[in-house]
């Protein structure tokens, strides 16, 4: 099977880049995943509109500079804005529209709304060609690793449909993104004209509109507050659980993960290997 291989530093920008430190974190990164090369990185956010409109300008530079100097490219992946990001997330978006078409030749959309306004706003023919890609917030297999009969029977994607196929038709679709939510997933009835990309190590289990983090260091009559204000604390902090039958999970912001590294893909001649170093040793 022929395999490309990517970093993925959407919620951890702000621990990989800045001070000068991309290049030896990238390496770091390729040999925690072990990758032999890395002909991608994916940086933004899948899950959080506070993380995404707050990326520092600095960090964001420092890894367009090195993946401008070092011929990468890079995907920028946005989040499902609620109402209350949107207007500031647009404005995020715009300003790194400039670097479209270049460094930044694709983007992760992870609802319809925004598929449109992508499709809409940044057409190829002023754009450099952006090519688009569904993210994995919009794939809805159920996953569970505790349920060990459904884990271990192999998954074909639900959303392998002729809807799907009229999203790829509509919207000159790339890429379609999952997660590693089963032991073996077959893709043999996925569209030829997409390519897969498959995040690894961790699945994401559930995502929701409170992060635990951001009231850290507030009242606790201010703890808790949907899309609320913070200080990208989860860049600091994460919490681990595990039970006896030995599966562990992770809870990066908002967002809770179970690791999966033996996923096994099957049906398919090329995939796009997603790796997210996301227990990085500086998070504490």
């Amino acid at each position: 099977m022929e395999e490309q291989q990517c970093l993925n530093f959407c919620e951890i920008l702000q621990v990989v880049a800045g001070e000068g430190k991309i290049k030896s974190n990238i390496d770091k990164a390729k040999l925690m995943g072990g990758l032999t090369r890395c002909e991608r990185i994916y940086f933004g956010s899948y899950f959080c509109g506070q993380y995404f409109i707050h990326m520092q300008k600095g960090q964001i530079e420092e890894l367009i500079g090195y993946c401008k100097a070092e011929h990468m490219k890079l995907t920028l992946v946005i989040p499902i804005l609620t109402e209350k990001h949107l207007k500031e997330g647009k404005k995020k978006i715009q300003a790194l529209s400039r670097y479209f078409g270049m460094c930044i030749d694709e983007v992760t959309v992870n609802d319809f709304g925004m598929l449109d306004y992508m499709a809409k706003q940044y057409d190829s023919q002023e754009n450099g060609d952006i090519k688009l890609n569904l993210g994995r917030i919009l794939m809805k297999d159920y996953r569970d690793p505790r349920y060990t009969e459904y884990f271990n029977t192999p998954l074909k994607p639900r959303i392998f449909t002729n809807y799907l196929r009229e999203l790829i038709r509509k919207y000159a679709i790339c890429g379609v993104e999952f997660d590693p939510t089963h032991a073996v997933i077959d893709w043999s009835e996925c569209p030829k004209e997409v390519l897969i990309g498959m995040h690894t190590p961790y699945c994401y289990e559930t995502v929701g509109q409170i992060c635990q983090m951001a009231g850290i260091h507030k009242p606790i009559e201010k703890k808790f507050r949907p899309n609320d204000t913070c200080q990208m604390e989860c860049g600091k902090h994460q919490i681990h659980y595990s039970i006896e039958e030995g599966h562990t999970w992770i809870k990066h912001g908002r967002t809770v993960y179970f690791k999966n590294e033996g996923c096994e893909a099957i049906g398919i001649d090329k995939i796009r290997k997603i790796y997210c170093p996301l227990e990085w040793e500086e998070v504490k």
